[in-house]
């Protein structure tokens, strides 16, 4: 049995802490590889070292500036620091102030030191080996490449007890490349992966997941299980469980994860399976969410149903532009097409609703902005007698307004448009309404 535990940024943002997480690791010897987030927020009003390193990048010109954010950072690492009083913290601080300052350093590799020392760190605390996620982990045309990954694993020592740096790995120039923000979730996966782990703990702040933000209901319920399909759609759908890429690496060979809190170990936690195994009406739904600044791109064209091609002909402009389509929904003689506002902010909107108009010829051609889509995930909602009638009663009852519905086949979700100021009370009545009840 082998074991990654992934531990995030607020489970590791000071001294303390990391000394709990250590204890869970060793805890169980099962426990062989430890993936680390860099230091998160010790208090409210505090800063991230991530973006700490990015405003010494930023700035690295500007001395003064630079000197007084490096500070921040050096003040962090320090304290961490003394819990391993024969760690050459001063040293290890010193080459990464050069490295951002005076050499030609990307974004990527400086936003990535943060992993790499705490990793460091961490190692020398547990006395596991700091393995640099750099050895192993590659990127080919911006995405993980999980062939050469592999490839690259096959040279390591699969029985050693490793500590390694979450967010980053190394493209095939050589550079360091990082996922995007949360990406040491997918770092957690890829090692599971690599080393043929039984087991993904993904350590946090919360005791699991809930059906809604604790921040929206207080005392929201806790999943005991979620499914991978749902989980993607939760995570794509603004919920903050998980990256919504931390499945890709373990899908084919399903790894079980479970979300455990650092602060609270003895709690069982939310597993994530590629199946549930226990299914049950009460845990029907396994969560409300929901995000804001959708746009919604309203094509009307008459006997649009017969036109072949129709469709390849708008997404072609959408794609010239750059801009990705969320959700799409259709009618006989109407197409319409869901974007995210940031997709396009740096374009002529009128320009691009122009064009699209004279590419596919239509009769009509609007922009809704301000849009939120809320979704109700779970098992077999379509199964569900009543459950639609039920989020539309509860919704009317608050005096939130339905702009649009969509049902997938796959019967996981839910999606539901309405005005951006109405998604928060949305969701606190269908919670209330569906899973209070």
């Amino acid at each position: 049995m082998a074991t990654v535990c992934k531990f995030g940024g607020t489970s590791l943002a000071a001294a303390e802490n990391i000394q709990r997480c250590c204890k869970i690791v060793q805890a169980d010897e099962n426990r062989r590889f430890v993936v680390v987030s860099a230091p998160g927020k010790r208090h409210k009003g505090d800063r991230k070292v991530t973006d700490l390193l990015h405003d010494c990048y930023v700035n690295r010109f500007d001395e003064a500036v630079f000197n007084a954010t490096f500070s921040a950072i050096e003040n962090i690492f320090s304290e961490i620091a003394a819990i391993v009083p024969t760690f050459p913290i001063a040293e290890e601080l010193q080459i990464i102030r050069a490295q951002i300052r005076f050499s030609e350093a990307n974004l990527d590799f400086v936003l990535s030191r943060g992993e790499y020392l705490n990793a460091k760190l961490i190692a020398a605390y547990l006395g596991y080996e700091f393995l640099d996620a750099t050895a192993f982990i590659r990127f080919k045309n911006g995405e993980l490449d999980m062939l050469a990954t592999r490839a690259e694993a096959c040279a390591l020592d699969k029985n050693k007890r490793y500590v390694i740096p979450g967010f980053y790995g190394v493209d095939e120039r050589g550079h360091v490349k990082t996922f995007s923000r949360g990406g040491s979730d997918i770092t957690g996966s890829v090692v599971a992966n690599v080393f043929g782990c039984d087991l993904y703990e993904n350590w946090t702040d919360v005791d699991g997941i809930y059906v809604s933000d604790p921040k929206l209901m207080e005392n929201a319920k806790k999943v005991s299980q979620v499914s991978f399909r749902e989980l993607r759609e939760m995570s794509y759908m603004g919920a903050s469980v998980l990256h919504a890429e931390t499945l890709l690496p373990i899908y084919e060979n399903p790894i079980p994860i479970v979300i455990k809190n650092s602060f609270n170990p003895e709690k069982c936690g939310t597993q994530i399976l590629k199946k549930r195994t226990e299914v049950s009406d009460k845990e029907a739904i396994t969560c409300i969410t929901g995000k804001n600044d959708y746009t919604c791109i309203q094509i009307s064209k008459m006997m649009l149903d017969k036109q072949l091609g129709f469709v390849k002909k708008a997404t072609a402009v959408f794609e010239e532009y750059h801009i990705n389509i969320s959700h799409t929904h259709s009618g006989l003689d109407n197409l319409c097409f869901f974007v995210e506002h940031s997709q396009y902010a740096e374009i002529s909107f009128a320009n691009f609703l122009k064009v699209l108009a004279e590419r596919v010829d239509a009769d009509g051609i609007q922009g809704h902005e301000k849009i939120a889509l809320l979704a109700v995930i779970g098992h077999n909602l379509s199964g569900k007698i009543g459950v639609l009638a039920k989020i539309f009663n509860a919704l009317k009852n608050s005096g939130v307004n339905v702009k649009t519905i969509y049902q997938s086949i796959s019967e996981c979700n839910i999606i539901i448009g309405v005005e951006d100021e109405h998604l928060t009370s949305g969701i606190q009545a269908i919670y209330r309404d569906l899973i209070e009840e």
